[in-house]
């Protein structure tokens, strides 16, 4: 009697995502690698550029709200980024409480080098999908509703 409920690793779709996710996170990290920053910081100066370019200044609770991260990984992350001068916090103009992040210009020198960077990658792992790419996006966002 087997201890699991499948016959095989590949029948695993929790080990293939792991496989996936390990693959596609090391191709990551070496893409980012020449900038100095590391995938979290990457993922944290997109989701503010992201906001920059719908006008609006995010907050902090609005970058960790998009991010889905744990709000000690932020703080941590968003203090290394305004150490190296990549992201400001700045007190927002609508409530004294809310920290208001913004990219500095260091940083948007970098940004289209990286985004290009992790699109490629992106590209090389996923493209694989062809017309299945939208499908496979749609079940990841279920996925992350959860």
């Amino acid at each position: 009697m087997s201890i699991f409920d499948i016959q095989t690793p590949q029948e695993s779709v929790g080990f293939q995502f792991w496989k996936l996710h390990q693959q596609w996170q090391k191709r990551v990290h070496k893409a980012l690698e020449p900038y100095h920053i590391t995938h979290t910081q990457f993922v944290m100066m997109a989701s503010i550029a992201w906001f920059e370019e719908q006008g609006i200044q995010p907050s902090q609770a609005q970058v960790t709200q998009l991010m889905s991260i744990d709000k000690m990984a932020f703080s941590k992350a968003v203090r290394q980024l305004e150490e190296r001068g990549l992201v400001k916090r700045n007190q927002s103009k609508k409530d004294a409480r809310i920290k208001a992040l913004s990219l500095t210009k260091k940083s948007l020198i970098i940004m289209p080098q990286t985004i290009l960077a992790i699109e490629s990658v992106d590209r090389e792992i996923f493209g694989t999908l062809g017309e299945h790419k939208q499908t496979f996006n749609k079940i990841l966002l279920l996925l992350n509703k959860r």
